[in-house]
C-alpha cells in the first residue's frame, strides 16, 4: 500500500482510520500511541482512493453507522486540532471529513488552536499549574494568537454560512480571548470546551461570561499535542 501511495506522487492525502474504538487498544496506552496503532492498521488494511486522495480502512464504518440509523436520527460532531494558523489545513479538514463520511454537513465543528509560541512549542504548554492558580492564558507567548484565530474563525463562519456546518465551538480560550472572538464574530461560539484538569476550578469569569451568553461550557480531556513530530 505504501508503495501505491509513493508512486502517485501526491504531494498530501487523507487517512481515515475509521472507529477508533475497533481498534485493538491496549491498556494505559497514551493518544500518541493510540493514533500510531490506528495508523498502522489502516496501512495494512485499506483502501486508498487517488482520485479522492483518500486512505481508509478497506471497511467503511463510520460511513455504514450513518446510513444504518439515517442522517436524521445522529449527531455528526467533529474537533479540529490547529498547532499553527493554517486556512488551508482548516479548510481541508472540513471538505474532507464531509467526502469520507459522505455528508452534506456537519452538525457541529469544535476549533481546537494551540498557537505556537516563538520557540515552536504550543503556547499553552501545560495548561494544569497555570489553571489551579487561575491564571491560566490562552496564546501566551504569541502576540499574534488572537488575529489569527480570527481569521481562522471568518474561514469557519463560510461553511456555517453555506450551511455546511450547523454549529460552531471552540475549545480552552480564557475568558478575555472568548469575549473578543465573541465580540468579534459574525457566527459566535455557541459551545466552549476547557480542559478536564481545571473541571474542579473552573475559572469564575469563564463560568460567568458562558452562563450570560448562553455558552454550554463543556470539560474535556484531548490533549495539546500528540507528541508525533
Amino acid at each position: 500500500m505504501l508503495n501505491t501511495i509513493l508512486d502517485s506522487k501526491l504531494d498530501s492525502f487523507v487517512i481515515s482510520t475509521g472507529n477508533v474504538l475497533n481498534v485493538n487498544k491496549k491498556a494505559g496506552q497514551k493518544p500518541t500511541e493510540e493514533l500510531i496503532d490506528c495508523l498502522a492498521v489502516t496501512m495494512t488494511e485499506s483502501i486508498f482512493n487517488e482520485k479522492e486522495k483518500q486512505l481508509q480502512r478497506a471497511h467503511n464504518e463510520l460511513a455504514e453507522k450513518i446510513d444504518e440509523h439515517g442522517r436524521d436520527d445522529i449527531k455528526v460532531g467533529v474537533k479540529i486540532f490547529l498547532n499553527n494558523d493554517s486556512v488551508e489545513y482548516l479548510n481541508e479538514a472540513v471538505i474532507a471529513t464531509l467526502k469520507v463520511l459522505n455528508l452534506e454537513c456537519l452538525d457541529n465543528v469544535i476549533l481546537a488552536y494551540h498557537p505556537c509560541s516563538k520557540s515552536g512549542h504550543t503556547a499553552n504548554g501545560v495548561v494544569d499549574e497555570a489553571i489551579k492558580n487561575d491564571n491560566f492564558e490562552w496564546g501566551a507567548n504569541n502576540g499574534d494568537a488572537i488575529n489569527n484565530l480570527k481569521e481562522l474563525w471568518t474561514h469557519l463562519e463560510k461553511f456555517a454560512k453555506s450551511k455546511k456546518i450547523c454549529q460552531l465551538g471552540i475549545a480552552d480560550l480564557d475568558v478575555d480571548s472568548l469575549k473578543e472572538l465573541h465580540q468579534s464574530a459574525v457566527v459566535p461560539p455557541s459551545v466552549a470546551q476547557i480542559n478536564l484538569s481545571a473541571c474542579c476550578v473552573v475559572p469564575p469569569p469563564l463560568q460567568q461570561f458562558c452562563t450570560a451568553n448562553d455558552i454550554p461550557l463543556l470539560t474535556h480531556s484531548d490533549p495539546n499535542e500528540t507528541g508525533m513530530h
